[in-house]
């Protein structure tokens, strides 16, 4: 359905520019730096050519097929350019341009005739006002960010283009692969609920996230909820809660906001993880593409030290999650390897020890026999990076064993480290090897819940529906 969109084998940039400081000239350089490998037509009736690429003066004179335009000329001349593109038989457009329906009544105006022009020619338009699309799989950015994350098997939908680059940007920043990305701005013609249907039936995407600021039509939304509940983990961030963000949201898109308790029923009943804030969103994405799901809600908790052992055993508690019995194998670990006043319980407190070997035992026993729902790992590093310096070679070569550790369990493990990528080196190598680094304990706790709650649902719905009529 959206093939052609994410995956076109030939692209027209409508108002690609020789100016290296406008949208028309970034979004050429990105598809050329990107390594995108099928045609690229630069459109300029004023240049021969941008970039070393040759320019047509219309989109109408390009020698072969089109499969998709990107529209980056003045509002007024959008209308015109999508009736060439459909001249043309090009079957998707996205029109980067704003100053349409978020811009007052004439901006609406602008939208209409451009829509009514499309659906003369069978165009679908992608916006506009919004960012683009980006598809790292085929080495696609068609967007005006060059700060791109790898290949890897998370998609996002957003009618913010700011917060959908952030979140790509941030991506690549902590080594994250995406599989799709599309700002959809006005959603003037293809919606969000159109680009979830397709996404939750898509082999290289595992999970789906979105930000919405307002539901344009509830009907297909619910049903686009209700075809892809289950199927693959949604993770929602809807804002527009208070009136004066749901007044920012149609200012900002053109768009009326639902009443938040309806949205946060339908999210409830159909299974959507609801993020309350971008960086939940962002760790809820990651962990769930990262991470294999809880089988129950028992934990262990591995901490460097008590005070974030207690912490951690509150939140698990007022989550809903439980604290496992501590199994023989880490008791006999923690007798060998730690002082003789060490805890000898869930939680374990490691007492701060020096020794890097200790954490991965401790871990290894943990995860050995699969006994608990998941495991928290709580300031791994952190005594090498503020206390004893000489360690940290070789806490990081354990951060690697770890790693390895982690990968080869079905058991997830929340990793927490309080100082964060800059300070600590084991954590920055947790990072470079695709594992999420909690910031905070509490948001750990949040995101486990989460994914515990969601693979409960998700086995029960499937024994609902294995179960005879």
């Amino acid at each position: 359905m959206f093939d052609r969109l994410f995956s076109p084998h030939n692209v027209a940039i409508i108002g690609a520019s020789r100016d290296a400081s406008s949208w028309g000239h970034a979004i050429l350089k990105n598809l050329i730096d990107g390594g995108f490998s099928g045609g690229i037509f630069p459109v300029n009736p004023k240049a021969d050519s941008i970039l070393g690429i040759g320019c047509h003066k219309s989109v109408t004179d390009i020698p072969c097929e089109v499969d998709l335009a990107i529209i980056v000329i003045p509002a007024p001349l959008v209308p015109g350019a999508v009736r060439e593109c459909g001249e043309k038989r090009i079957p998707f457009v996205i029109i980067i341009t704003s100053g349409f329906r978020e811009a007052g009544e004439g901006g609406r105006a602008l939208e209409n005739e451009l829509k009514r022009i499309a659906a003369q020619y069978g165009v679908r338009i992608i916006g506009p006002n919004c960012m683009g699309v980006y598809n790292a799989h085929k080495s696609m950015t068609a967007t005006f960010t060059s700060s791109v994350p790898t290949a890897g098997s998370i998609s996002f939908i957003s009618q913010s283009g700011a917060i959908g680059i952030a979140m790509l940007a941030w991506a690549k920043m902590k080594g994250i692969g995406f599989s799709k990305f599309i700002s959809i701005g006005n959603e003037s013609d293809v919606s969000l609920p159109e680009i979830l249907g397709y996404l939750a039936s898509d082999p290289s995407t595992d999970v789906i996230a979105l930000y919405i600021e307002s539901v344009r039509d509830g009907e297909s939304f619910v049903g686009s909820l209700r075809s892809s509940a289950g199927k693959k983990p949604i993770i929602a961030m809807k804002v527009g809660v208070t009136s004066s963000g749901a007044k920012t949201a149609m200012s900002h898109t053109g768009a009326l906001a639902v009443e938040d308790g309806v949205i946060d029923g339908i999210f409830k009943q159909f299974g959507v993880v609801r993020s309350r804030g971008t960086e939940e969103l962002f760790m809820l994405a990651t962990s769930f593409a990262a991470l294999p799901l809880p089988k129950s809600r028992s934990c262990l908790i591995l901490s460097v030290g008590g005070g974030w052992a207690v912490e951690c055993a509150d939140l698990v508690e007022l989550a809903g999650l439980t604290l496992a019995p501590l199994p023989e194998e880490p008791l006999s670990i923690g007798d060998a390897m730690l002082p003789p006043y060490w805890s000898r319980r869930n939680p374990v407190d490691m007492v701060a020890s020096p020794n890097p070997e200790s954490y991965y035992r401790m871990l290894e026993a943990m995860l050995k026999r699969g006994t608990c729902g998941m495991v928290f790992l709580i300031g791994y590093g952190v005594v090498g990076t503020i206390a004893v310096p000489s360690i940290t070679s070789k806490e990081v070569e354990y951060a690697d064993a770890i790693a390895s550790l982690i990968r080869s369990h079905s058991t997830p493990v929340f990793i927490v480290d309080l100082l964060g990528p800059p300070q600590n080196e084991s954590t920055r190598r947790f990072v470079r090897l695709g594992l999420p680094v909690f910031e905070t304990v509490s948001s750990a706790v949040a995101v486990a819940a989460q994914m515990a709650r969601w693979g409960e649902r998700r086995l029960n719905a499937g024994a609902t529906n294995a179960s005879p009529s």
